[in-house]
């Protein structure tokens, strides 16, 4: 999954602004539009807190997959104990087999075993989405301040627009804000269990 491309279309920020038809008119040619777009790929990918984002959920996805790992030895226990029983219960009737209490150890195990191997991705996942939706909060009141330093009332993703004119972009503007205040330079990151984000939407990617 594409981290920047979920955290593209989680970070996009729509605030509608009254605009009278005499400021419309004060603005001038080049000024006339009421929007204003940004590239947020290039916010996640070049601005301090998008780097920093991006190497602390590294770590975390570095200690979630040793934990996966660290399953292995049991994968292959479970592995050769069903190969041990399909020879052992090979005559036996399905309800025999299903009947069986070593066969429905064996299924405990796996059972077990795949609902630790979906709770470790369910971490990371729920890690992911918190520490972007953290990330969104620090972005969004820049853009907003961005996006009304330039009598703009609606702020535009880059992916959905076809052309636009270069001055109406502010992706630089609101990096280097960004970069320019050390609160909005670092994010905030920290292991999340998967049970956090139950029920939680995930943005669309």
């Amino acid at each position: 999954m594409r981290l920047l491309s979920i955290a593209a279309a989680a970070a996009i920020a729509v605030a509608a602004f009254g605009v009278t038809t005499d400021a419309f008119a004060q603005r001038g040619r080049n000024q006339s539009t009421t929007a204003v777009v940004i590239n947020y790929d290039r916010v996640l990918t070049e601005s301090a807190i998008g780097r920093d984002l991006a190497t602390k959920l590294q770590q975390v996805r570095t200690q979630i997959n040793a934990e996966a790992q660290a399953l292995a030895p049991e994968q292959q226990s479970i592995e050769q104990e069903a190969q041990r029983l399909q020879n052992t219960l090979r005559n036996r009737s399905a309800e025999q087999i299903r009947n069986d209490p070593q066969a429905q150890a064996l299924a405990q195990r796996q059972q077990q075993l795949q609902t630790r191997a979906a709770s470790l991705q369910g971490d990371m996942e729920c890690t992911r989405l918190i520490s972007l939706r953290d990330v969104e909060l620090q972005i969004d009141p820049i853009v907003r301040s961005v996006m009304q330093s330039r009598g703009a009332g609606i702020v535009v993703d880059a992916r959905t627009v076809n052309q636009f004119a270069p001055e109406f972009d502010i992706t630089a503007a609101v990096i280097q804000q960004l970069d320019g205040n050390q609160a909005t330079r670092t994010a905030n990151v920290t292991r999340r269990p998967v049970a956090e984000c139950s029920g939680q939407q995930q943005p669309a990617g």
